[in-house]
């Protein structure tokens, strides 16, 4: 039964009418649905997604983008007052400039500028990029990519040029955008000027005959400028320059200037801050390189069995003695103080720039977590002393977040959210006594477990936001309490705030995490996720009305854009509904139907999507998707495949076009297309036993569909990826009730993998058993059985599906060798299996031509085990035994 508090819009009443027309309603459905038509591959094609989706200030105009695999994307721009609309070709970057200007890039490096209501048409030659600044008043095109030389052309909203600058090789705008520094090279001649588009001035800062000008860095606020000055192309030696825009003063840094450091040199490694009230600049430090460091590679590796590090691992991250270290430049002293070093070389600045963060990510290695435990130190630099922070600290991202107006900083700590002020040396509880859960321990997410997040602070400075499980919340920084501001719980809906409101983000300080400040006196769009029905969609909270519901409907809602004058628009679709663009002219008003996608779709048939639900055998309620064949017809009985990897049911309502190109192979809506059902089972896992939970759930969901009497029992087919390719290989070991199955760079072995380095962090894979996804929770050594018990390999003689591997051979994550391992297994045991080895791919295939060739091989497998049809010649060659 659907909640009183949000209008289903599918829900029509029908009064009863005369036979007649009844018979003739019939007739007439039944005609249409006598037309449908079944979609072949080559037809594929035909389908786009949206992206780009962008509204005017106006309200009056909506663009966005339709994207084809053929790469025949068009841009459009439609009205949202009447029925006019303009298609662009190939058109790209669009972008309004006024309220009925629109600005956009064609192929061939072409600028249009368009007046959507004169139609007059203005186009520019040579533009290859160009940027909108000082509120549109200005257009920057550039003929070259950046970092490149490129002709800049400053042009008024006409798109008359009135400045044109020659081989400008960089350029960033400030904060407002309403100020740039560029860097220039023309033949015996480098420069760096600055332009400011207020009142449209352009100044040089810096002329030099050889050697280019790099690292452009504004201060923010927009009152000084750094950049470095490259001396030594050999040594990558540098001059570094802060130019202080009110005083109209170039001040300089130069490797002769760092006393006692005879052996250093300015180094472009790290990225220039300039702090907030300018006096401090940091930069990064390095040492000259030695000629004989060249030989080290000659040397034997020499693998020390009481490291913190491996020694792969130790090479490739953690070699930081010969790693560029910061150092911050005092400016009004002209003197200079190291800020990172080797023993501690991790940092975080503050938000106003005063004081420094330390740690040292071996301090408790070795570990077995994807990120270990440190201890934090802090500096005050006006005072160069250091304290120890906190200790044994994790350091997930969420744990810790620095105010970016002041020296505060949050983190999380025994089960609250807690403020340290190092101007007063004050530690606050600011979650005291809040009766909630922070983090996702009672969650089914993997572990570690992590705090929910803190999106950010409130721009008066007195607030921290924080989410739990289902809701916003504010804490004052003061610790005088903590309030929630949302009734998510209430409703079963989780609210978090949309990405559109994060455009106020403060990069991060070096490896501080960066974040976003919110006027909580203005409206905030948050994100809503029903957890009943799996629906999504937006809400409008303001601090005296709380959350007010603006579009969520059984659909999944997302890609919203909001104008100045409240004006929204966003896309919602189903799985069986094509992606629709919705327009809303203020937050009370109806939503208006501006473009739907795809829809061509009416032509065919097509599945539909329902929740289904179940239990495991801890009577735990699940849930999981069943996705129905576009050709349904309840008296027959169809094949299915069951696509696993942990929770699935949040993707109820999502739209997937039917595509030859997938990544995994796998794509539902093919499928569904084809006359299969297709099953996403939600997986939740005990400690110790994924594979064994994830079969006692799988099986649980498939006999819940099998019960209802539409899928045939022996045409059962399954297939994952990762994590869900390796429960694809172990749930296979423990049943028989599978046709087929295909596993997507799978784990056999785990026992093998537990004792393996990982390509792509270099460090032993123990952590994704003990302290993440696997959830083993103990070590090998200290529960060999269950290692043992879930393993795939050690099982595999119980194996009599039919089973098809397929992996990368340059996959970073999960060695191609598992594969290999398995195939090696099933090849003794004479079992039917083969394995596909796509060179040169990762983790899942990018290559265009690979994708569909997968996509092909895994359509033809379960064609020819759960349809029966006639088996592909690969297939046949690859599977018998005789």
């Amino acid at each position: 039964m659907k909640k009183s508090y949000r209008t289903n819009h599918k829900v029509a009443h029908f009064r009863e009418r005369k036979i007649t027309v009844c018979l003739f309603l019939l007739l007439c459905f039944t005609s249409v649905a006598q037309l449908k038509k079944h979609l072949t591959p080559e037809e594929y094609s035909q389908w786009s997604s949206f992206s780009n989706v962008a509204l005017s200030e106006s309200g009056n105009w909506a663009s966005y983008k339709l994207n084809y695999e053929n790469k025949q994307d068009t841009l459009f721009v439609k009205s949202t007052c009447e029925n006019k609309i303009y298609s662009f070709p190939k058109g790209s970057n669009g972008k309004f400039l006024k309220a009925a200007v629109f600005i956009y890039q064609e192929p061939g490096q072409r600028l249009i500028l368009i007046d959507l209501e004169s139609q007059k048409k203005t186009e520019l030659a040579d533009v290859f990029l160009f940027e909108i600044v000082n509120s549109g008043k200005y257009i920057i095109t550039l003929s070259n990519r950046y970092g490149s030389k490129s002709t800049m052309s400053i042009r008024d909203e006409n798109a008359n040029a009135i400045d044109v600058i020659e081989g400008v090789t960089g350029y960033v705008l400030n904060d407002k955008r309403d100020g740039l520094i560029y860097s220039s090279e023309i033949p015996d001649n480098h420069s760096v000027g600055i332009i400011d588009f207020k009142k449209y001035k352009r100044d040089l800062i810096i002329l030099g005959n050889e050697h280019q000008f790099h690292k452009l860095t504004w201060q923010r606020g927009g009152n000084s400028i750094a950049f470095l000055k490259e001396t030594d192309s050999l040594t990558k030696s540098n001059t570094l320059f802060l130019y202080q825009i009110p005083q109209k003063k170039l001040l300089t840094l130069e490797p002769k200037d760092l006393k006692g450091m005879s052996e250093m040199h300015i180094a472009a490694d790290l990225k220039l801050t300039i702090s907030e009230d300018g006096t401090k600049v940091f930069f990064g430090v390095k040492k000259n390189k030695s000629v004989s460091s060249d030989t080290k590679d000659q040397e034997v590796e020499i693998w020390n069995g009481n490291s913190p590090w491996i020694y792969p691992m130790e090479k490739s991250v953690g070699n930081w003695e010969d790693t560029a270290k910061l150092f911050v430049w005092f400016t009004q002293s002209s003197s200079c103080m190291p800020i990172s070093s080797t023993e501690l070389p991790d940092v975080q600045l503050t938000g106003k720039q005063e004081y420094v963060l330390h740690s040292n990510p071996k301090s408790y290695a070795p570990h077995y977590k994807l990120k270990g435990d440190v201890d934090y130190y802090i500096t005050d630099l006006k005072k160069n002393t250091r304290s120890l922070f906190l200790k044994q600290q994790p350091t997930d991202e969420n744990n810790l977040i620095i105010f970016p107006y002041g020296n505060q900083i949050a983190y999380y700590r025994d089960t609250n959210w807690w403020l340290y002020d190092p101007d007063k040396v004050k530690y606050i509880n600011l979650t005291s006594g809040s009766a909630t859960v922070w983090d996702s321990k009672n969650d089914d997410f993997a572990p570690p477990v992590s705090p929910y997040n803190c999106p950010g602070w409130s721009s008066d400075g007195k607030y921290i936001l924080l989410y739990d499980t289902y809701d916003l919340w504010i804490a004052a920084l003061d610790g005088s309490g903590c309030k929630r501001l949302t009734r998510g719980r209430e409703k079963n809906i989780v609210f978090r705030i949309s990405q559109y409101e994060f455009s106020n983000k403060f990069s991060a300080k070096y490896g501080a995490r960066g974040t976003a400040v919110f006027d909580l006196s203005n409206e905030i769009i948050l994100e809503a996720a029903d957890k009943d029905d799996c629906s999504t969609g937006y809400y409008i909270w303001n601090a005296k009305e709380g959350e007010k519901l603006l579009a969520h409907n059984d659909s999944a809602i997302d890609q919203i854009q909001r104008n100045k004058n409240n004006s929204y628009v966003f896309i919602e679709q189903k799985f069986d509904t094509s992606p629709v663009l919705l327009f809303k002219q203020n937050k009370s008003s109806k939503s208006t139907e501006l473009f739907a996608s795809n829809p061509q779709q009416q032509h065919y048939n097509w599945g539909r999507s329902e929740l289904i639900y179940y239990t495991n055998k801890a009577g735990q309620p699940l849930k999981g998707i069943l996705l129905y064949p576009g050709d349904f017809d309840k008296e027959k009985k169809y094949p299915m495949i069951v696509h696993i990897y942990e929770i699935r049911s949040a993707g109820l309502h999502r739209y997937t076009n039917p595509s030859q190109y997938n990544d995994e192979g796998f794509n539902i809506t093919n499928y569904t297309l084809n006359g299969y059902f297709v099953l996403l089972p939600d997986i939740v896992y005990e400690s110790g036993d994924p594979g064994v939970s994830a079969t006692a759930c799988v099986l649980e969901a498939v006999k819940k569909v099998t019960d209802m009497g539409f899928v045939d029992p022996e045409k059962i087919g399954l297939t994952g990826h990762s994590f869900g390719g390796y429960e694809s290989v172990f749930i296979i070991t423990q049943t028989d009730i599978f046709a087929a199955a295909i596993s997507g760079a799978g784990i056999s072995d785990i026992t093998r993998w537990y004792f393996s380095i990982g390509k792509d962090i270099q460090a032993p894979e123990a952590w994704r058993f003990e302290s993440q996804l696997f959830r083993m929770g103990k070590t090998f050594y200290e529960d060999k059985e269950s290692y043992f018990r879930n393993s795939p390999i050690l099982h595999a003689a119980h194996i009599t599906t039919p089973l098809l591997q397929w992996t990368g051979k340059e996959d970073p994550t999960v060695s191609w060798d598992q594969s290999v391992a398995f195939y090696i297994a099933l090849r003794r045991l004479q079992k039917k299996h083969m394995l596909l080895v796509y060179p040169d791919e990762p983790h899942v295939v990018f290559n265009k031509n690979n994708q569909k060739d997968l996509t092909l091989r895994t359509q033809q497998w379960f064609d020819y085990y759960l349809k029966k049809e006639p088996p592909a010649q690969w297939i046949t060659a690859g599977t018998k035994w005789d």
